[in-house]
């Protein structure tokens, strides 16, 4: 079964409902949680550069998944990620629209009206 999660980019915003954060606020972008992140380590066990690493490029590692033959080489990085929800049927029902609506742009109306070109 594979995950329904979204690697985040460090410019993307982060809203969070919860009263226990690791930032000073409850908005803040990917950059301050890994910076937060980043200072707690410190405060924690000391700061060296290969803990940098895991944040930044990702450590040189290799992977044994259940049911490959072999290894994978690669890197593992400390991320955040993002799992949106999924409407259940009762919202969906409640919204009056099918899972399977298209958002339509408002141009749309005008791009109809244009010629065709050949």
């Amino acid at each position: 079964m594979k995950d329904n999660f979204d690697s985040l980019k460090r410019d993307d915003v982060v809203s969070v409902y919860s009263d226990h954060i690791l930032v000073t606020n409850r908005t803040f972008t990917i950059s301050e949680f890994i910076a937060a992140m980043m200072t707690l380590i410190k405060a924690e066990a000391g700061w060296t550069e290969l803990k940098e690493t895991w944040f930044r490029e990702g450590i040189d590692c290799k992977i044994l998944k259940p049911g490959a033959k072999s290894w994978q080489r690669g890197k593992v990085r400390i991320t955040l990620e993002f799992q949106p929800e999924e409407l259940e049927v009762g919202e969906i029902a409640e919204t009056g629209k099918s899972a399977d609506t298209k958002v339509v742009s408002p141009l749309e109306d005008l791009r109809q009206k244009m010629p065709k070109e050949s």
